[in-house]
């Protein structure tokens, strides 16, 4: 996975807030809008998805980083760019997650793990040796 200046800028932002917010805003505040043009980012923690996404001048063309599902922020820049990619590939092929009009501002793209990547493959292996 190619580290790029986007990804090394979103691995600063959310590495930034992380280091210098306390733990109780972080559960409280989780949110941030990411760029996913060059991982920039508005620098506000938003205390819900929807506040996030309504507050982006355009909202489709940002993910939507939260801390309560990685209190530290990313681990490495290499996971700010897989971060990245992962929802810059949703969107490219229709999805459209940010919902301004929803109550909870729309769906939330869950990334596999290594794990149940690993399990997809055997399925499909295995599947394909049954039919």
């Amino acid at each position: 996975m190619l580290v790029d200046d986007a990804a090394k800028r979103a691995y600063d932002q959310v590495r930034l807030r992380a280091v210098f917010t306390d733990w109780g805003t972080r559960m409280n505040s989780p949110y941030m809008a990411i760029r996913l043009s060059d991982g920039d980012s508005d620098g506000v923690m938003y205390e819900s998805k929807l506040t996030a996404v309504r507050h982006q001048l355009h909202e489709r063309q940002c993910a939507y980083f939260s801390f309560r599902h990685a209190p530290d922020g990313f681990a490495s820049p290499r996971d700010a760019a897989v971060f990245l990619a992962f929802h810059r590939a949703a969107y490219d092929n229709g999805f459209r997650l940010p919902d301004p009009d929803d109550t909870h501002g729309g769906p939330d793209l869950v990334m596999p793990d290594m794990n149940e990547h690993l399990y997809n493959q055997l399925e499909r292996l295995i599947g394909g040796r049954r039919g």
